[in-house]
């Protein structure tokens, strides 16, 4: 392709640049009349111009993000917290983390990692509580497996949670079936699961985190709220640190202490 366009461009852009501001207008015009010649300068330059969106998204993306959060330090999301449900991590712990996810949501399983080591680098002062937004009929009985199993013990969910994701794959190929082999290799109480997961309450309970994710604007999975501060999609570790600092410093009181964040690595 010739860079004729191109060069003319250039060469429109020195002289007008050297030109009285007045003559903006001037250049302004050359352009509308010849959009050939600017689109003609874009085409010798696809992948600067494709870096240039992506870095644009992006941006915006995060700008987003950060207003989303600044929003909500001022009016903290208030997810309900039924002491009934299972906990992760110590119950007196100061931060929460309410977690809004999908056991066959491959982001969920990736963000359950990223949750993991942030409770790994805070043991003692960060719990969290484990809520869905399924809303297909396998992500549905995953989740209410989940919930009977809790019934029966915290202990036995958690251990199904982290079972589950790790084995997307071979529960949506083989379906509801996976989901209850997986339960009972764990050591669940199989009359008793069975019993728990023709339980309407449980199902409600379902629904009900469902809708009060969409009440929160929360669209996709996974979405974590940490006291009342919203992190969207599987985040990377940093952002978690970063909004657990935010909240810290907005309420007054002191960051959640990180036990690996300053020790050194041993040889």
């Amino acid at each position: 392709m010739s860079s004729r366009p191109l060069l003319a461009v250039a060469a429109a852009l020195l002289l007008f640049a050297c030109a009285p501001a007045s003559s903006d207008k001037a250049l302004r015009e050359t352009l509308r009349e010849h959009p050939d010649m600017v689109l003609d300068a874009l085409r010798q330059r696809k992948p600067e111009l494709f870096a240039l969106v992506v870095q644009g998204q992006q941006e915006g993306q995060d700008a987003a993000r950060e207003a989303k959060q600044a929003e909500e330090l001022k009016k903290p999301l208030t997810p309900a917290v039924d002491p009934a449900r299972a906990l992760r991590g110590p119950a007196d712990a100061d931060t929460l983390v309410v977690v809004y996810s999908d056991f066959l949501c491959p982001y969920c399983a990736q963000g359950a990692k990223t949750l993991k080591e942030f409770m790994a680098r805070h043991p003692d002062s960060v719990k969290m509580l484990f809520k869905h937004y399924a809303t297909d009929d396998l992500s549905r009985q995953a989740a209410l497996v989940y919930e009977a199993l809790a019934a029966q013990d915290p202990r036995l969910a958690f251990a199904f949670h982290d079972a589950a994701f790790e084995a997307q794959r071979e529960i949506e190929q083989a379906g509801e079936p996976a989901l209850y082999a997986l339960a009972i290799k764990l050591g669940a109480n199989v009359p008793q699961l069975k019993k728990d997961l023709k339980n309407p309450a449980l199902a409600k309970r379902i629904d009900d985190d469902v809708a009060e994710a969409r009440s929160f604007g929360i669209e996709g999975t996974p979405t974590f709220v940490i006291n009342g501060v919203s992190v969207r999609g599987a985040a990377p570790l940093g952002e978690f640190e970063d909004v657990l600092r935010q909240v810290a410093r907005n309420s007054g009181g002191q960051e959640a202490p990180c036990d690996t964040c300053n020790k050194k690595k041993k040889p």
